[in-house]
């Protein structure tokens, strides 16, 4: 074979994609990256884009954000095999996890409440409440049915306390936000709330909460948890596990990453810790 025809054959090869520069090369895989649609669905792509972009170049593999359309959809988005990675309230993490077997990988740490929430109760400073014990019989404004510090967590403390959840108090519509609960006890539309234990600081620009106090505290439990599909490889998982548990809770280098998406890092954690949680979840009937 004479070497023009050797230069021509290899040439050919390299435009027929058989040989490359340097050796075989492989598809990049994408990881789909989900979240909870709490918010509109570019909201949410510019608060977590920076943390997808991390993890990318952290893990080899593109991570994309995918957004389901409802709450629900992150549940079926596992069950179908449309999301590798998820990010969800506690309560939504048990829930998936009764039916497929998702793998918690890191737990996470938010700018006020760090890796651990907790709920009050709310009432009147006039209202003549001064207890738990003064809550039966009178009316409640909780967030959502499956809102665990705004009704979930709640609802344990008043079982623990002696209260018969399903008769002892007057259960009004669900307020369908934290401000919207509070705002019914200032109004008198609802006697106690059931809210984050941060959502009086968050309202003194708009609602005058000295007129109002805290009778009761719910226990701590685990904060939003970073899970796994089971249909991620091993492999895959724990190196994404390493990689958010870089971002330590508080580093102040981690806030180009974290910051939008108003966090400040995670820490490990286990699926024994949500245990507590579920005793709750399966008190109101949410598991």
């Amino acid at each position: 074979m004479t070497n023009s025809f050797r230069r021509t054959i290899i040439a050919a090869l390299f435009a027929l994609g058989v040989l490359g520069a340097a050796g075989p090369q492989h598809a990049v895989a994408e990881i789909r990256f989900g979240t909870v649609p709490r918010l509109n669905a570019p909201e949410l792509q510019s608060m977590f884009t920076p943390l997808a972009d991390y993890l990318s170049g952290e893990v080899g593999e593109k991570v994309t954000i995918v957004i389901p359309k409802n709450f629900d959809g992150v549940g079926e988005m596992v069950k179908a095999g449309q999301m590798d990675i998820g990010f969800v309230n506690p309560l939504i993490y048990i829930q998936i996890r009764e039916k497929v077997n998702i793998e918690p990988l890191a737990l996470s740490s938010e700018v006020k409440s760090g890796t651990r929430l907790r709920g009050i109760i709310v009432v009147r400073k006039d209202s003549g409440i001064s207890s738990l014990q003064d809550l039966k019989g009178k009316k409640f404004s909780f967030v959502d049915e499956d809102s665990p510090a705004g009704h979930i967590f709640q609802k344990l403390l008043l079982s623990k306390a002696g209260f018969n959840v399903n008769k002892d108090i007057v259960m009004l519509p669900y307020a369908k936000s934290h401000e919207n609960a509070v705002t019914a006890v200032f109004n008198r539309t609802a006697d106690a709330a059931g809210v984050r234990e941060e959502q009086l600081d968050k309202m003194k620009g708009s609602l005058d909460v000295s007129q109002l106090k805290i009778i009761g505290y719910t226990d701590y439990f685990p904060n939003w948890p970073l899970f796994a599909s089971p249909k991620l490889n091993h492999e895959t998982a724990a190196k994404v596990r390493a990689a958010v548990l870089k971002l330590k809770p508080n580093d102040p280098q981690n806030e180009r990453i974290l910051g939008p998406a108003r966090l400040t890092g995670f820490i490990p954690v286990t699926d024994r810790e949500y245990d507590d949680l579920r005793k709750a979840a399966r008190l109101v009937g949410a598991l």
